[in-house]
């Protein structure tokens, strides 16, 4: 299993996909905080708001998967 299937895993383990949500774009905020939680630069407060952004929005959790690939 290579790393972003595992995050995929873990990350649909705590959550349903919230309705709605799962096409949005990802703007170039949730993009910079994206980054910054795939490079470990991220508070605990912020760690869970991207985290339940990657829970509801499948495009974000490619950029995730994308960045992770890419290191």
């Amino acid at each position: 299993m290579t790393e972003s299937e595992t995050i995929h895993q873990f990350l649909q383990a705590f959550a349903p996909e919230i309705g709605g949500r799962s096409s949005d774009a990802v703007g170039p905020e949730l993009t910079r905080s994206i980054e910054a939680f795939a490079n470990g630069d991220l508070d605990e407060g912020k760690i869970d708001e991207v985290s339940r952004e990657l829970l509801a929005n499948e495009n974000a959790l490619e950029t995730l998967a994308l960045l992770i690939k890419g290191s």
